[in-house]
């Protein structure tokens, strides 16, 4: 599901800006806080991949949405994976098979954004 909450605050950012951004994180940290298990580690992971996805998010919008949210989401991902697992389990040791999910989300999404923007050029 990170995957998807990634991709899901760039559209957020899209439509109410980077405040708008900063509530959602907020509310998605909370969320996490209530699951059962491993609620530390995965909120604090959130927190941290959504700021660092909203940073590169932020700076790259402009210039290609695609582009913003495929960068994005791979920064995302890996820095969710990273701290989730080394919170989690102490090691790092699965954070790489744990991003791939989380990447083929924004690649799935900027793809669709490419092809958004072609249809667009050719009418």
């Amino acid at each position: 599901m990170i995957g998807l909450a990634l991709v899901l605050r760039d559209a957020v950012h899209e439509r109410f800006g980077a405040k708008g951004s900063f509530a959602a994180i907020g509310m998605g940290a909370a969320m996490s806080m209530f699951s059962p298990g491993l609620a530390l580690a995965s909120a604090v992971a959130f927190i941290i991949a959504e700021l660092a996805d909203l940073a590169v998010y932020a700076r790259l919008r402009k210039r290609k949405l695609w582009l913003a949210v495929l960068a994005s989401g791979i920064v995302g991902a890996f820095i969710d994976s990273a701290v989730f697992t080394w919170l989690a389990f102490g090691s790092l040791e699965f954070s790489a098979g744990n991003a791939v999910g989380k990447i083929y989300a924004s690649l799935f999404v900027a793809l669709v954004l490419i092809a958004i923007a072609n249809a667009r050029r050719r009418n």
